[in-house]
């Protein structure tokens, strides 16, 4: 993904501030483009001098003036162009902490441990902002932005889900046990763990699961209600069950870890 075509599409839908901008980078696709002052400033002076974009400035009494960004036709052209181009390759992401998870073996359990109570603590925190930002521009723009909004949730929430899993493996000294995960028998496990997580019922033996964990989830868990864009075999798979009761403070936006007693 390129910031100059980013900047374009967001412009093509009217004029903004760099301010306003870099908002929306922050808080609206941070989960997989995040943009510094360093990048976006200089990458708008340089649009505007290949006639990308125009500027108006608009002076303000008693505050700096308002740089106004929008798109040119020339700019146009040139998003039209990379939007309608598939996209080829895929990239690979860097992993600070999966690194070091190649490494465990070289701790302690405890060691192991608070590594990844640290992980369970730091994406229950991101998951609260990501919701929080789902729901202050959820009405606000187009569906395939909002689709991109569900799927960084989703996806804190399946590492949530992982790090619990590890956690109890490793306080159970189960890892070191454990036959390789990447088995025709784990493949099906993740088919029905994915049902599982779009469902706004759950079964019983995974909602006990949960409880074991210390998370507190809601389902479904995109906040989708019905069965919009959850394939058939998801939902006969899935059993009956209760909706998990609302927590307070942290799990009130719908994940945290229980505390003891």
């Amino acid at each position: 993904m390129s910031l100059r075509e980013a900047t374009l599409g967001l412009l093509d839908d009217g004029p903004m501030t760099g301010y306003e901008i870099k908002q929306f980078f922050c808080n609206i696709i941070r989960h997989f483009w995040s943009v510094s002052d360093g990048q976006l400033y200089p990458t708008l002076k340089k649009m505007h001098e290949e006639g990308l974009i125009s500027l108006k400035v608009v002076q303000q009494k008693g505050t700096a003036d308002k740089r106004v960004y929008s798109i040119t036709d020339k700019g146009r052209e040139r998003f039209a162009a990379w939007i309608r181009e598939p996209v080829k390759k895929f990239e690979e992401l860097k992993e600070p902490f999966i690194l070091k998870v190649f490494f465990f073996s070289k701790l302690s359990r405890e060691e192991i441990l608070e590594h990844f109570r640290t992980q369970l603590d730091l994406h229950a925190r991101i998951l609260e902002e990501l919701r929080g930002v789902r729901d202050t521009y959820e009405q606000v723009v187009s569906p395939y932005q909002r689709l991109i909004g569900y799927v960084g949730i989703m996806y804190v929430e399946m590492r949530l889900l992982w790090v619990a899993r590890m956690i109890e493996l490793v306080e159970q000294g189960q890892v070191e046990t454990q036959r390789a995960f990447a088995t025709e028998e784990m493949v099906e496990v993740g088919k029905r763990f994915f049902g599982e997580v779009f469902s706004e019922e759950p079964t019983r033996e995974f909602r006990r699961w949960l409880d074991k964990t210390g998370l507190e989830l809601p389902f479904p868990l995109l906040g989708v209600r019905g069965n919009e864009g959850v394939p058939d075999t998801a939902g006969e798979a899935l059993g009956a069950g209760g909706r998990r009761p609302a927590g307070r403070n942290r799990r009130a936006a719908g994940i945290g870890r229980r505390g003891k007693g």
